[in-house]
């Protein structure tokens, strides 16, 4: 039995497991102290990089499978191969938009859906990059790179232009750092 705040875990089930994700079945008693179930899924944990540009934030159009055609910052999973998030972020800013080197500062990270998964999403910003060509994966072909002044992007995460959470309040949080 494992005892994780109010609740207590008794059994563990994988019901699923694909490349991507393992979802689990526990069997608990609830804080209440009546049996339950509690279904999560483990994902890898992931990146968002807020990257400036000559005073212009960075941000991605891409279609996703699931959501459809949102703005976000360009991120993606850590991969085994990634020895900390600021690798990834590295990588997937390279990847997606091009831009590589310059002044990598972390900005924390957040539990996008912590009801149902363990995962993070590591917050980076980045300024002082080069630029270089992009690599898109296969999945983000089509992706198009847009140049927003810092005030515009704000209000594309208030007004949900910027549909990805994290990109929102990473958008948000690099804002109040600029003005105080």
């Amino acid at each position: 039995m494992e005892t994780r705040g109010p609740w207590r875990r008794h059994h563990r089930e994988s019901l699923c497991t694909t490349a991507r994700l393992v979802a689990y079945q526990d069997e608990v008693t609830q804080p209440d102290g009546s049996a339950g179930r509690y279904d999560w899924v483990r994902v890898p944990d992931q990146v968002r990089v807020a990257a400036l540009v000559e005073g212009r934030l960075l941000v991605v159009e891409q279609y996703h499978y699931l959501a459809g055609t949102m703005w976000q910052l360009p991120g993606g999973d850590l991969g085994p191969e990634d020895h900390d998030s600021r690798a990834a972020a590295r990588r997937e800013l390279a990847e997606e938009t091009g831009y590589r080197e310059g002044r990598w500062t972390a900005r924390g990270a957040l539990h996008p859906l912590p009801g149902l998964t363990p995962a993070r999403v590591h917050l980076w910003s980045a300024e002082g990059l080069t630029p270089g060509e992009p690599a898109p994966e296969p999945g983000e072909t089509g992706l198009e790179v847009r140049h927003l002044p810092l005030a515009e992007a704000v209000r594309a995460a208030c007004d949900g232009r910027i549909g990805c959470a994290s990109s929102a309040a990473l958008v948000l949080a690099v804002a109040a750092a600029h003005v105080g």
